[in-house]
């Protein structure tokens, strides 16, 4: 592993590539949303590739240390659910018991995708949650050969569950459920396992990366054309590891603070827009725009930054080394 690829997976919780990734992710969606950049939606699947490149090397780097469930669920919940629960406060949803254990997706299926409510923004976290207590098992549990597979085997069915959600679901479930977004989550978690040296033959992962893109690209020519999300967790997968990898990451720094502060413009930055929505767009999103981004740093400064600052205190975790890693990429 070169000096850079080590100290990337050492700092990586906190590493400035990351944030800028991050700020481009949420930087499109806003865009999408404010301004309707066509393709603004890709910064969705850029931050599921980078929650699977993220939490997967946190999870590979302590599997085999004291409290490894604890500290990650502990880290997890002060992260996420403060704001999440802001969120449901002030906008109650329908059917909000099943937001609070984020299966909002079970009467999403039977009344309908509600696109239009300001909580739908939601449905990622739940795949991000669901995610979050699948993965830490299938780390802990299995050795590294089996957790390759599996990682494999998710990302290989991913177009299949699409398929079969697009024939037999409503309205676009193959968006918004867990098994049509694996290509893009555990495509991550691979990238992670790739820099700890856990791959065998890259000719053969290569192969394998191409399947998922060309299986879309058949099943859109032969069958019908409706999603392409392989095809876009694989140019994610290759702008996190590019990213990860940059050699002058002050490049990117311009994007480093929206990526910080990321999770609460992702989850106000609509109910700011809906503010000034009759203003008309683009008007709407330049109003919107600063609000929300003084709204954030407010957020950051006042709730997320202390919070993580505790988590850190509270479910210390000790730093990882070279021997460690190796020990790690050496385990079957």
């Amino acid at each position: 592993m070169s000096n850079l690829n080590l100290e990337f997976t050492l700092q990586q919780e906190r590493s400035e590539p990351l944030d800028a990734l991050r700020g481009l992710a949420i930087s499109l969606v806003i865009a999408r949303h404010y301004f309707g950049f066509k393709y603004g939606m890709l910064g969705v699947d850029l931050f599921f590739v980078l929650s699977g490149f993220l939490i997967g090397g946190i999870l590979l780097d302590s599997r085999e240390r004291p409290g490894y469930f604890s500290s990650f669920y502990g880290r997890r919940a002060l992260r996420i659910l403060p704001l999440y629960w802001l969120l449901l406060a002030l906008l109650p949803p329908d059917h909000w018991g099943y937001y609070l254990l984020f299966m909002q997706a079970v009467p999403w299926l039977q009344f309908g995708f509600p696109q239009a409510d300001l909580t739908f923004v939601t449905w990622t976290l739940a795949i991000e949650e669901q995610f979050y207590l699948v993965l830490p098992i299938l780390i802990y549990c299995l050795p590294r050969q089996w957790l390759v597979r599996i990682l494999w085997g998710g990302i290989l069915l991913a177009p299949v569950w699409r398929w079969l959600f697009h024939a037999y679901f409503p309205d676009q479930s193959w968006q918004f459920l867990l098994p049509g977004r694996l290509d893009e989550l555990f495509g991550g978690v691979l990238l992670a396992c790739f820099a700890r040296g856990y791959c065998r033959s890259v000719v053969v992962w290569t192969m394998l990366a191409c399947v998922p893109p060309l299986c879309d690209v058949a099943y859109a020519v032969t069958v019908e054309a409706f999603a392409f999300l392989s095809v876009t967790a694989f140019v994610c997968c290759v702008i996190v590891w590019l990213g990860a990898n940059i050699e002058r990451p002050q490049l990117l720094r311009p994007l480093v603070w929206p990526g910080r502060r990321c999770y609460s413009l992702y989850l106000f930055h609509m109910v700011v827009y809906d503010v000034f929505f009759d203003l008309g767009r683009p008007l709407s999103g330049f109003v919107a725009l600063p609000i929300a981004c003084l709204l954030a740093e407010i957020s950051w400064r006042a709730i997320e930054a202390p919070l993580i600052n505790y988590a850190k205190r509270r479910f210390a975790r000790a730093e990882s080394s070279p021997l460690g890693i190796v020990g790690l990429a050496s385990r079957h």
